[in-house]
This record gives structure tokens, sequence and C-alpha cells, in this order.
């Protein structure tokens, strides 16, 4: 095979490469961000969870205590924090995930220097030509 075929064959895979590699990210962070949807919605259980309690012992003493509340939500509470830094975690990574998401767009059909030194005889030839014809 020539030089140059196999230069080619060099950067295509090389995109192939690139490209497959942004593929993967972008599917981590769509996997992670439906991680993240999935706690919010678990965390809204949980807020709805409270809400209900919290009525229940209004409908049950006509007021709330705050202390027999708190007692009532305490694992709620702890399961929403759990939450919160879970998706804090989960966001980092996907803005570790993006932020590394550049990719280098190379003309995979430019040659190495052989074609520079082709184009300069092409020039002077082009030059040479111009100066017969003035």
């Amino acid at each position: 095979m020539s030089p140059n075929f196999d230069n080619l064959v060099n950067k295509g895979k090389g995109f192939l490469k690139q490209a497959a590699d942004q593929t993967t990210r972008i599917a981590k962070i769509g996997k992670l961000n439906t991680n993240v949807m999935t706690l919010r919605s678990e965390k809204g259980r949980h807020l709805q969870t409270i809400g209900l309690r919290a009525y229940t012992l209004f409908t049950e003493n006509s007021k709330i205590d705050g202390t027999v509340l708190q007692e009532k939500v305490r694992d709620e509470i702890a399961q929403i924090e759990r939450i919160e830094s879970r998706v804090r975690e989960i966001e980092e990574e996907i803005a570790d995930l993006r932020a590394n998401t550049h990719v280098d767009v190379t003309d995979v059909t430019d040659d190495d220097d052989d074609d520079d030194a082709a184009d300069d005889d092409k020039d002077a030839h082009d030059k040479d030509e111009k100066a017969k014809h003035d």
C-alpha cells in the first residue's frame, strides 16, 4: 500500500476512535441524567410522604407538634439528604464529562509534507507558465 493511503487509513482510524469515545461519553451523560431524574422523582415521593404525615398529624390533633412531626419524618429527611448528596455527585460527574467533550476535527484528506512539496512544485510551474505568456 502507498504511504498516502496508509496515512489516510490511520487518520480515519483516529477519527473513528474519537467518534466512538464521544458517543460513549454522550451515552454516559444520558444515563447519568436519567439517574438524576429517577433520584428527583424518589425525592418527590419522600416529600409527599412528609406532607401526608404532617397533614395526618394536624387532622388528628388540630395542631402540629414540631417534635412529633420531626420524629415521624426523620427517615424521609435522611433519605432526601442522601438523594440530594448523590444528585450533586452525579451533576459534578456530568459537568466533568461535558468539559472533556472537545473533539479535535482534522481534515483527513490533508496529507503530510509530501503534498506541500508537490504544491510548491505546482506553484513554481504555474509561475513559469505565466512568465512564458507575459
